[in-house]
This record gives structure tokens, C-alpha cells and sequence, in this order.
């Protein structure tokens, strides 16, 4: 699979004629819920780790599980392995990627990123510091993108679905889930009952209702880190934090970045002087 689409980013919409049998990824999924997925060496690494081909499900012949997570992401994560590491029987339950948007598409790989836009701009104001660094500063943004991808590769491990199966004994069901009553729940075709259950489904970007966007084509927090090729220019709708620091990093990078708001403050549920410092470092 590797050979056939390394380097080629597919939209829900292509993936499932192009996994075909060798995942059941689409078809335990919404395709609305599905990101685009760059395939090259180290995100083939993510995946085996966050959604493994076939993953076989357990065959839950023990009876019922003290607690029943639903949601593979950061929470969902915490409170399988906190729950099992007091004793307790527990399955996870995740449709899409384990470990969430922090692993995939949030703090792993925005602070990777973030790092290497930070030592950019550190270089280029070197001198404010008593350094000189003779030369143009170049930036391969290729080479960053990849760094990222292959960190957020070897950290997936943690994450792992085997990891969690095997070395810290949490049932993982990789499939929707369903309630059935109040202590059951349904995932792959099984019935699961439970004492506890704990729904950490977390969230998604939000697409908002702009005239023309749908016939525009644009980024998220979920895709954005599939990037290969630095964009010239960037418009980032949305003064939150994600925007912010998305931002920031493009433009210490060299891109030119315009924000667009409907609020009049920039980060606006920060206080007024913590967010006037971010727009001044802007």
C-alpha cells in the first residue's frame, strides 16, 4: 500500500476505494469524520499503531467490565489506563484514530511544528542577542513536516492499540458504539455490559457557515499537518488559540498570514492583557 500512495494525500471520499479490504477504517466511519490521510513511511507507522488493519477484537468471554470508555482520545486514554491500573476490567471503545486529536492533529504535532518555527525566528533575531549569523536563513519546509511526522510516529507507541491491549490489559474495540440500556452497549456486533461507563468522544473543528466556502478549498486543524509545500499566503478564520498558534508559526516560516475574526479581540476568552502581548509579538 505504501508503494502504491506514498506521498498522496486521500480525502474520506477516496479512501475507502483505495484501502479496499485491507481496512475497515471507512467502514466503521462517518465519512464526515474522517480526515484526509497523507500516506508516507512514518505516517504508515501512526496508523499500524492507532487503527491497525484488522484489528481482531477481544474476545470478551470474562463477563462484564467495571468501566466501559467510549472515545480513544487523551481522556478516553487516561481513564482506561487509570481504571485498569487500580484492577479494574475495562474496555475502550474508538471508531477513528487512538489518541485523539492531541496525538493526531493537536498538541504532538503543533508543538513540533511550533519548535522548528521557533528556532527559525530565534536565528533571524540572533542578533538582538550579540550573535551574528552571516548568510540567508533558508527554510525546507518539506524537511519540518516530515520531522513532525515522524515524531508523532515514534510517540504513537504510547498511545498504541497494543500498547494497550497487551501491556496494560484494556480490552481495545476498534468499531461505533451503541447503548442498548444502561449497562450495555453494542460495538462490532457484540454486546458489552459494564458497571461504569465514561464517554470521552471529545470534539471536531468547526466548519462555519460561510457563503462560497463549500466550493473553496480549505484546511482544518485535522488536515493542515498534511501539508508538504509551504502556502504563500494563508487566511485563518478564528481568533482562538489554535488559530493563534498555527499563525504565528506560518508566519515566522515565511508565509504571509492574514487573520479573520468576527470578535474584536484576538484570543477572546483571555485576558485582555495576556492576548494584547500575543498580538504585539504578532
Amino acid at each position: 500500500m505504501l508503494d502504491q500512495f506514498n506521498g498522496v494525500e486521500l480525502n474520506p471520499n477516496e479512501l475507502g476505494p483505495a484501502l479496499g479490504e485491507n481496512s475497515d477504517l471507512v467502514e466503521k466511519n462517518d465519512p464526515e469524520h474522517l480526515p484526509s490521510m497523507l500516506f508516507d513511511v512514518h505516517n504508515c507507522d501512526l496508523f499500524d499503531n492507532v487503527h491497525p488493519i484488522k484489528w481482531v477484537d477481544p474476545a470478551n468471554d470474562q463477563g462484564k467490565y467495571d468501566m466501559v470508555v467510549i472515545g480513544g482520545g487523551a481522556g478516553g486514554l487516561v481513564t482506561a489506563a487509570g481504571s485498569a491500573g487500580v484492577g479494574a476490567r475495562v474496555a475502550i471503545i474508538e471508531r477513528n484514530f487512538l489518541g485523539g486529536d492531541c496525538l493526531n492533529s493537536g498538541c504532538v504535532p503543533s508543538k513540533a511544528f511550533l519548535k522548528c518555527a521557533n528556532v527559525v525566528h530565534a536565528a533571524k533575531t540572533a542578533s538582538e542577542y550579540g550573535i551574528d549569523i552571516e548568510g540567508e536563513i533558508k527554510v525546507d519546509f518539506q524537511k519540518i513536516m516530515e520531522r513532525m511526522r515522524k515524531i508523532r510516529a515514534h510517540i504513537s507507541e504510547n498511545d498504541s492499540a497494543n500498547r494497550f491491549s497487551k501491556a496494560l490489559g484494556v480490552d481495545v474495540y476498534l468499531g461505533n458504539a451503541k447503548f442498548l440500556g444502561p449497562d450495555s452497549i453494542e460495538v462490532n456486533g457484540k454486546t458489552l455490559t459494564f458497571l461504569r461507563a465514561c464517554i470521552a468522544t471529545g470534539g471536531r473543528p468547526f466548519i462555519p457557515n460561510v457563503p462560497g466556502l463549500d466550493d473553496t478549498p480549505f484546511f482544518t486543524s485535522d488536515n493542515i499537518f498534511n501539508l508538504t509545500t509551504q502556502p504563500k499566503q494563508m487566511v485563518i478564520v478564528g481568533g482562538g488559540p489554535v488559530g493563534a498558534e498555527l499563525g504565528q508559526a506560518f508566519q515566522r516560516l515565511g508565509t504571509q498570514v492574514t487573520f479573520v475574526m468576527r470578535n474584536d479581540k484576538y484570543l477572546p476568552k483571555e485576558d485582555i492583557d495576556a492576548s494584547s502581548q500575543v498580538v504585539y509579538q504578532l
